[in-house]
């Protein structure tokens, strides 16, 4: 019994001890976040450990839903207002984005380096679907007026 509580609090130790070598002020890049509170604790034992609280980025794009379609970005134009502000979002090569833009008037879209073009009619939303196909750094823009909306990054 006195070997199996030794083993156990060995384990709840070692655990504690990698998390806290995992530091926790930076990520790799694509690796996913780790929860703020998460906990882990033995029935043998009362120890607890805590992960830290991964950082955000600011220069991160608001984060995009994801659909059948890969991920969602909706982006709205107000005259010459463009919401969420432009930004570069990362795409991998074969993943798939959905763009919905919404403008306050009638326009033409056009994705650069996907061969995507879209008719923007006002109040009403506009959905393209860009793959990234080959890597680059292309801008999605619109042309009355000139706007880009944001630039994708495929890598």
């Amino acid at each position: 019994m006195t070997l199996f509580r030794g083993a156990s609090y060995a384990a709840g130790a070692a655990l504690a001890l990698a998390v806290t070598a995992c530091g926790g002020d930076t990520a790799a890049p694509g690796a996913s976040p780790v929860a703020s509170s998460g906990t882990a604790s033995s029935s043998a034992s009362s120890s607890t450990a805590t992960a830290p609280a991964m950082p955000k980025s600011p220069t991160t794009p608001p984060p995009a839903k994801d659909s059948p379609a890969g991920r969602v970005v909706k982006v709205t134009i107000t005259g010459r207002k463009v919401t969420p502000a432009p930004a570069t979002v990362d795409l991998k090569v074969g993943e798939k984005l959905t763009l919905v833009v919404t403008s306050d008037h009638d326009d033409e879209l056009h994705a650069h380096g996907f061969d995507v073009e879209g008719t923007l009619k006002a109040g009403t939303p506009t959905t393209v679907v860009l793959t990234g196909t080959e890597p680059g750094l292309f801008e999605v823009e619109t042309h009355e007026p000139a706007l880009r909306l944001m630039m994708v990054a495929v890598r």
